[in-house]
């Protein structure tokens, strides 16, 4: 076959099936433009309504920010926005890990006890929590009730009284009892008020407000008409979070989309923890890194720049890095590759034939998370120089994923995307669904064309033994484990699983290799 061949097939597969231009381009735009104004209007009344909780402009972010969307024939784009919210005291992540048993420690973030430096704040995977013991160590200033009380009941002489002897302790437990952003009620309560700005009977979110109406002035926000509220539906509410769903219907598609509540610029990632989960690469990676130290820097810079946010998520505050991610992957493909691309149509890879086999194992921030990190261990410009050569750059490295079990998150590399645990009494499934994903990489690999196209004849039998060997192997494995791969897929449909986020203490499951005899 000409060495240009599978290069020109690709790209005609992409253009035609994962990135379609033309009409869909303007339609994606054009829905982009009518949601993000449809979701301006709604944060505007949320603020209203949770009376200042909710201060800044919804910032888009995900695949459609970040250039990885697909625009694909039949099928509508899904849209992201952080909705900032107000919160004051800063916080200051401490260095070293949390203890196996977190009993002691909150998820609830307290809004009324400061500290210059920041608030020191414990992280456990991406949970971020609070060790109400090292705060009643620590220098604060706490407001709640119970101080309050005490300082309007003071003695007014110097003496030392025992009962103002505060007990920092039981200080800051009230505080935060008192006075916290709790993870669970803030999805809640941001669902109640988007309930009210698409309710047709509320003609301002504050209309039942005694305060309110008693105003002089009051408050105006953007109207909301009635065909925007027909044309919108509020999702029912997951507590599992992080996002509140909606449904946009402008009559020719239903666009999906999630208002993510996030916390931002109120943690301080130091440099320092970066490099401590820099020196988890070692546990993971084989080879080489060539430019470590530029992929710290960049880094490093987009951290600090842009985030990270914290979201809710499971019960817990959670850090989010959507910006930072966005920043980094602006201009991955500024010397002419084909990064985005790739990335592109392994997603579509993905959703067309690998989630309706097995269920949704990858998922599009695990393929992210495979571009960020090839970008930094193929820094040179050769890799990625055609779409042939870009896709088998992001299939090696999530072979090589697989096989080891392990895909760490970039920026906190000892979390582990790939800890997931089936609830199921028989221990396989996460090896089994590791096992498909190694075995459908290894045949893409072997012929990327093939592979997409199997319909299409191969110019080069000598050179496609390869791919129908494992072709082969593959239909074999799915014969043989069919039952189970069919309940893998039940589970992942119904979420009938746990993501266990860190690596260490993790006990091994047995090997799939043998857990069946052959």
């Amino acid at each position: 076959m000409d060495s240009g061949e599978p290069e020109r097939v690709l790209q005609q597969f992409y253009g035609e099936h994962a990135f379609l231009l033309g009409d869909k381009d303007w339609t994606v735009k054009k829905n982009c433009f009518v949601v993000k104004t449809a979701v301006e209007k709604m944060v505007k009344w949320a603020y209203e309504s949770s009376t200042g909780l909710y201060p800044g402009d919804p910032v888009l972010v995900g695949s459609y920010r970040e250039g990885l969307h697909l625009q694909v024939a039949g099928r509508s784009n899904d849209f992201d926005f952080l909705i900032p919210v107000r919160y004051n005291p800063r916080l200051s992540l401490v260095s070293g890990s949390v203890p196996k048993d977190p009993g002691g420690y909150k998820q609830k973030l307290p809004t009324y006890i400061f500290r210059e430096g920041g608030l020191p704040v414990l992280r456990s995977g991406t949970k971020i929590l609070v060790d109400l013991e090292a705060l009643g160590e620590t220098y604060v200033q706490v407001f709640c009730e119970k101080q309050k009380n005490r300082r309007e009941g003071g003695s007014d002489d110097d003496e030392e009284d025992d009962d103002l002897d505060l007990d920092r302790l039981e200080e800051c437990e009230e505080s935060l009892e008192h006075h916290n952003l709790d993870p669970v009620e803030i999805l809640r309560d941001f669902h109640h008020h988007v309930e009210i700005a698409l309710n047709p009977e509320y003609f301002h979110p504050r209309q039942n407000d005694p305060v309110f109406q008693r105003r002089l002035f009051p408050s105006r926000v953007p109207k909301i008409d009635q065909r925007m509220r027909e044309n919108i539906t509020l999702e029912a509410l997951d507590r599992e979070g992080p996002a509140i769903r909606l449904k946009f219907n402008d009559g020719i598609e239903t666009v999906s989309v999630k208002l993510v509540p996030a916390i931002q610029g109120a943690i301080q990632f130091s440099h320092q923890g970066v490099r401590e989960d820099l020196a988890h690469l070692s546990d993971w990676w084989d080879g080489d890194l060539v430019d470590e130290k530029s992929s710290f820097i960049r880094k490093a810079a987009a951290v600090h720049e842009a985030g990270p946010e914290l979201v809710a998520k499971g019960g817990f505050w959670r850090l989010s890095f959507s910006q930072a991610e966005a920043m980094i992957l602006e201009d991955i493909d500024a010397d002419g590759g084909h990064r985005k691309e790739a990335l592109r149509l392994l997603k579509f890879v993905n959703m067309t034939r690998w989630t309706p086999e097995y269920g949704k194992i990858l998922t599009s921030y695990h393929l992210k998370t495979i571009l960020l990190w090839c970008c930094d261990i193929s820094p040179q410009k050769a890799p990625w120089e055609t779409l042939f050569s870009s896709l088998q750059t992001l299939l090696r490295l999530l072979r090589y994923t697989v096989i080891k079990g392990n895909l760490p998150h970039y920026f906190l590399v000892s979390v582990n995307l790939f800890n997931r645990y089936y609830k199921s009494s028989n221990p396989i499934y996460r090896s089994l669904a590791l096992e498909a994903l190694r075995r459908e990489t290894e045949v893409m690999l072997a012929d990327p064309v093939g592979y997409l196209m199997p319909e299409r004849e191969p110019q080069d039998h000598s050179a496609n033994e390869e791919y129908e060997e494992k072709m082969a192997a593959i239909k074999e494995f799915k014969e043989k484990y069919q039952e189970e791969l069919k309940e893998l897929k039940t589970m992942e449909d119904e979420r009938l699983y746990e993501e266990i986020e860190t690596i260490e203490g993790v006990e091994a499951e047995p090997s799939l290799r043998n857990s069946k005899s052959t």
